[in-house]
């Protein structure tokens, strides 16, 4: 039941859930200047960014054929952590992204690697909010306000900003393809898709999905940028810096990773290979990843049927069909960690604001796990959890391994226009798609 925002009852649940962000803000605000102050900058804090800024260095003195030699990527990124006080581990993190994508990032190492992370930090906030603001443009001003704050406080926003991750960038690509999509530039859309090459384990399960949907167009527009990307970056790597890539990706990827595997954490990942791995620790280990391979299976054929049954001319369904297939994908593909879960957000966004998701899901996808880690801390405190290493990343990611699978299920949802779900959905013009709210 929906209450009028004028509403005693409305008015309490608005003042609630911006205390609960209010309160979320300075948690995670506080929490980030402590991990600075107690571990350093690069150690932890920043650390992704610590792999990008290394290659970005080594790319400007030594060329990027040696972005990808461990012994280079090592002794930087060991020169990186020590650019603030500290006695935490600097562990190695390997630089795997196509060479294309760190030139983008070499003009931050001319201030520093110090004001570089602020401004790549400032670029997220700034950057995310600016990605997310069409999709809650039909929202009123509180609820767009509200919408835009959760997701900039989710899990998967912080996450990103504490680690120094890139996911802004597949944000962009997710939202712009979308954009385009709506708007029936299917080619175009196709060339925003290729984008998440940065992290070619996020189109796994897009090519496919389009190939039997029959979106030629954007199919093409796909394929077409991806080999001028790959062709670049071999182009400017050189056969000895394409070898070496191909050999680093190839290490890192294996079950038990060749490289620096601690910094890997399977089992905080949102996919079946972490509840493998999980399962693994209490049966025998062929059990647990049968157990872990069926669900793989069954997923991707569940997404796959999705996409070959879905009427894309039907309202909302290319943002449907993009969610269920993402949804998917960051369920099963072989390297999910919880930030890449920001992808989503565009999609959720658009489909609340059009009343076919439901809002208390997309709230709850936003702020449970959000809180996970400093309910852990609070249980710490009072002794009622022992301290555990990645324990909250651990949690959080189950509960978002959970949410991937459900936002399946509702975007391959058969009935979702029929009137027994009280929607009646309908175009209002070719580049905006209307609903009429549950009654």
């Amino acid at each position: 039941m929906n209450f009028p925002s004028g509403s005693s009852i409305g008015k309490k649940g608005t003042r609630l859930t911006h205390l609960i962000l209010v309160a979320l803000a300075v948690a995670e605000g506080l929490y980030l200047i402590g991990a600075i102050r107690w571990t350093g900058l690069f150690p932890l804090v920043g650390a992704d960014f610590r792999a990008l800024y290394a290659a970005a260095q080594i790319a400007r003195e030594r060329g990027l054929a040696f972005v990808y030699d461990l012994e280079h990527q090592a002794a930087v990124q060991m020169a990186l952590c020590q650019v603030t006080p500290t006695h935490t581990p600097c562990v190695l993190i390997p630089m795997v992204f196509p060479p294309v994508f760190v030139l983008p990032v070499i003009p931050l190492t001319w201030p520093g690697p110090v004001l570089a992370f602020f401004l790549w930090s400032a670029l997220h906030i700034v950057g995310t909010l600016a990605i997310l603001r069409p999709w809650v443009r039909r929202m009123t001003g509180s609820e767009r306000r509200q919408r835009l704050a959760m997701a900039l406080l989710s899990f998967p926003s912080f996450t990103s900003l504490f680690w120094g991750q890139s996911t802004l960038w597949l944000l962009l690509c997710v939202s712009a393809f979308m954009g385009d999509w709506l708007q029936r530039k299917t080619f175009r859309a196709g060339l925003w898709a290729s984008g998440l090459l940065l992290k070619p384990q996020t189109m796994i399960l897009l090519l496919p999905a389009l190939a039997l949907a029959r979106q030629w167009r954007i199919l093409a527009g796909t394929l077409t940028r991806i080999a001028g990307l790959v062709g670049l970056s071999l182009l400017l790597a050189g056969p000895a810096g394409g070898i070496a890539w191909g050999r680093l990706l190839r290490r890192f990827a294996q079950p038990v990773p060749a490289v620096t595997p601690e910094v890997v954490g399977v089992e905080t990942m949102m996919n079946w290979r972490s509840i493998g791995a999980l399962l693994g620790r209490w049966m025998p280990s062929r059990g647990a990843w049968a157990i872990a391979g069926i669900g793989v299976l069954l997923t991707i054929g569940f997404a796959m049927r999705m996409a070959r049954r879905m009427n894309l001319q039907e309202p909302l369904a290319p943002e449907r069909f993009t969610l269920g297939v993402l949804a998917a994908t960051l369920a099963t593909t072989w390297h999910a960690h919880n930030h890449t879960a920001l992808v989503l957000t565009p999609l959720l966004l658009r489909l609340e604001a059009s009343g076919a998701f439901p809002r208390r899901a997309l709230a709850l996808w936003m702020l449970i796990p959000a809180w996970v880690p400093f309910v852990d801390i609070m249980l710490g405190a009072v002794g009622l959890l022992p301290p555990i290493a990645g324990f909250d990343n651990l949690i959080a990611g189950k509960i978002l391994f959970g949410f991937n699978l459900y936002m399946l299920w509702f975007a391959a949802r058969e009935d979702f226009n029929s009137p027994r779900r009280g929607f009646l959905i309908f175009h209002k013009s070719s580049r905006e798609i209307c609903s009429v709210s549950q009654s």
